[in-house]
């Protein structure tokens, strides 16, 4: 997950951004004590200072337009206040519900901010920010699975590379200017898959691959061309000269991230269906970096309502009611001769609870609480003859509720949708049983480092050390669970190592082990990351843990 650090410090986060809003709202009050108001200031510093390390770019953008007003409001310099009150309150509540996005592992989709930032920017006297400006995608991510890029020597891979440039000069000026200019744009593309083969997994491949994803689209024309996208195309020779003159240091330097943005910026506008296009706007979440109005618009909906802080705070409030249905229910079934008056409370109860439902927006699970409201009714007023099945009938489907409500404390409002369907509730519920199983695993998985450390500086078999196997084996039974039989047998290959060379023999490693050892423990904690949802190829992580297994142990991690 990109943003797992966030999940750290997001507490604090949160309990400043309380600050703030109760600052504004003493300010509001009160306008000839500027105190507040001042508090207010450090305390937006502060959070855009967290953003900025945590480089979430866009809530740093939309923190920083609020730091600005403020210190605008306290300087006298804003003519309507009322609407700078109200815009700094949005965005008090928005920003808390763009952040549990993130930190619930959902991609970016900075446009979401975007119509807040310009509201903040048109009381500054600001230029409103264009889309373009605001479209942030990853362009770290490199080519998913991509092959290993042969071993060439400077002169050959010059050689090489200066051939397929001459042949993209040639595809480039007949795509631009020539009269057939699909015969251009095929010598193009023929190009970019000759220099992915020479590349590989290096991340320069990625501008090839992004461009060939581009040229697709033109071509079903799903894209049209223009005179930026035309520099672009010339921009890439440029790169491609690089590695033609330098060899392999051209060809392991990272590509220019303007440029990479630049061509994700044209392949999210695509309108073609075509692999390429498919793939690459997958790879790096485009439709989130550049969302139909449809999409831009549920999100704006979910930032705009409670935050899981306030969900948890009415969740607990609804379960407080149940828990009274629950011993209603209980004591009246337990009865010798029950006396169906006892239901009568739970009328008003139930039907409150349902109206809050419907406040939540889980217009399902209201639904589903009037119709066990009825059916108390009925009970109560003789209408209809109570029996076991009927009130289990009852205890089940407020169970359900209850669990969606669960759901939405822990996931808040983006799991409104989901568990509106009992397939999607239960898939959340699975998503967030998974978190607790990964979390409990990464926390075994990091008290072994200490004495792992420990080991290496002093050479004594310590406890803490000597309990590492059982460690390894809890881990080994967590993944059980899930199935993940390949990544059991690596743990067990690796807590092999510790158990024998490190506990029973008391060797420490060398240098060249100490490093594979590391390696290996950190590729074990990037899997587990992929189980709770990271978009990171598991199976290759897999890999990097076994090579690093070949070299402590070469003659079983096999």
């Amino acid at each position: 997950m990109k943003y797992a650090t966030l999940t750290w410090v997001k507490p604090a986060i949160d309990d400043t951004l309380k600050l703030t809003r109760q600052s504004l709202e003493q300010f509001v009050e009160n306008q000839d004590d500027t105190g507040p108001l001042q508090e207010a200031v450090g305390w937006l510093y502060e959070i855009k200072g967290a953003l900025v390390l945590l480089e979430i770019n866009s809530a740093m953008m939309l923190m920083q337009e609020m730091e600005l007003v403020t210190r605008s409001l306290l300087e006298g310099k804003i003519q309507d206040k009322e609407a700078a009150y109200d815009s700094l309150m949005r965005a008090l509540i928005q920003l808390p519900n763009y952040l549990d996005h993130l930190s619930l592992g959902y991609p970016d989709i900075p446009l979401a901010l975007l119509p807040l930032i310009n509201k903040l920017r048109h009381l500054l006297n600001q230029n409103p920010l264009a889309v373009n400006q605001f479209f942030i995608p990853d362009t770290g991510i490199d080519v998913p699975q991509a092959k290993t890029a042969p071993n060439l020597p400077d002169d050959k891979l010059k050689a090489y590379v200066e051939k397929q440039r001459q042949a993209y000069q040639k595809g480039l000026v007949a795509f631009l200017k020539g009269p057939n200019k699909m015969a251009g744009l095929k010598l193009m593309l023929t190009t970019f898959a000759q220099l992915q083969q020479a590349t590989g997994h290096y991340s320069i491949s990625k501008v090839w691959w992004i461009a060939e994803a581009i040229l697709e689209a033109i071509a079903q024309k799903g894209l049209p061309l223009n005179e930026s996208l035309n520099n672009l195309f010339k921009q890439i020779d440029l790169l491609i000269k690089q590695i033609a003159e330098h060899g392999n240091a051209g060809m392991r330097a990272q590509p220019p991230a303007k440029l990479v943005g630049s061509l994700l910026y044209y392949a999210a506008q695509a309108k073609s269906n075509g692999a390429r296009v498919v793939a690459v706007q997958q790879a790096y979440h485009l439709d989130y970096c550049l969302p139909s109005e449809a999409l831009l618009g549920s999100f704006l909906q979910i930032f705009a309502g409670p935050d899981i802080e306030l969900m948890k705070i009415v969740v607990t409030i609804l379960q407080d009611d149940f828990a009274r249905i629950e011993e209603t229910l209980d004591i009246f079934m337990r009865a010798d001769t029950p006396d169906v008056s006892d239901l009568k409370p739970l009328i008003e109860i139930m039907h409150n609870m349902a109206y809050t439902l419907h406040l939540l927006g889980l217009e399902v699970q209201a639904k589903s609480m009037l119709q066990q409201t009825s059916v108390i009714t009925a009970i109560v007023e003789a209408q209809k003859i109570y029996d076991l099945a009927q009130m289990l009938s009852i205890a089940n489907a407020l169970l359900k509720i209850d669990a969606a409500l669960d759901t939405l404390a822990t996931r808040g409002n983006h799991a409104r949708q989901q568990i509106q369907q009992e397939k999607g509730l239960m898939e959340t519920q699975f998503s967030d049983v998974l978190k607790v199983v990964v979390d409990e695993a990464k926390i075994e998985l990091a008290e072994m480092v200490q004495p792992i450390i420990t080991f290496i500086d002093n050479g004594n078999v310590s406890e803490e050390l000597q309990a590492i196997p059982g460690r390894f084996q809890h881990i080994q039974g967590l993944l059980a669970i899930l199935g993940e039989q390949r990544a059991i047998k690596l743990l067990q290959l690796c807590s092999r190592y510790i158990e024998q060379h490190m506990i029973k023999n008391a060797v420490v490693p060398d240098e060249r082990q100490r490093k594979a050892l590391a390696d290996a423990m950190i590729s074990i904690e990037f899997y587990l990351e992929t189980l709770a949802g990271n978009p990171l190829n598991s199976a290759q992580i897999l890999n990097i843990t076994q090579h690093c297994l070949a070299t402590l142990m070469p003659a079983t991690a096999k």
